[in-house]
């Protein structure tokens, strides 16, 4: 009788350990696969899909917080953006040399649908772009690319 009392507690026991690490074993996953995800999104920093205006492509180099332009482009300059999205969204905004938005800068707003090229000039106002500094966000397909560049 005392052994099945010991096998009984032995049991209780057992289960006690494994109702206790489930909680540590879900925990440690969703911390992995948090990490991983985390490092992909890094992986893909600020252009997540190639963009290029006036011909040119925005670079990205690891650690900075946004892509840029090479050279200054036209106000009126060919936008590309490699993506199968049904609906790419632009967003320019006025920003100083350093990348922060402008005060009082209003964005122009490019809408792509069913392509992938588009332009400067094909603002939703019709506005011109002025000459300066700017940063465009490009959302497609649930992600968003960054870009700083000059219209000269």
């Amino acid at each position: 009788m005392q052994s099945s009392r010991l096998a009984a507690w032995q049991s209780v026991a057992h289960r006690i350990k494994l109702h206790c690490m489930k909680p540590i074993a879900l925990a440690l996953l969703g911390f992995f696969a948090f990490t991983f995800t985390a490092a992909r999104a890094q992986e893909d920093g600020a252009l997540p899909f190639p963009v290029s205006i006036g011909g040119q492509a925005a670079t990205y180099k690891k650690g900075e917080p946004f892509a840029r332009m090479p050279k200054p482009v036209k106000n009126d300059a060919a936008i590309e953006v490699t993506t199968k999205a049904a609906m790419t969204i632009i967003n320019v905004n006025k920003v100083n040399d350093k990348g922060e938005p402008a005060p009082n800068g209003n964005p122009a707003i490019i809408l792509l649908q069913n392509t992938n090229k588009g332009s400067l000039a094909g603002t939703m106002d019709k506005s011109k772009i002025a000459p300066g500094s700017y940063a465009m966000s490009v959302v497609a397909d649930g992600k968003t690319a960054t870009i700083l560049f000059k219209v000269e």
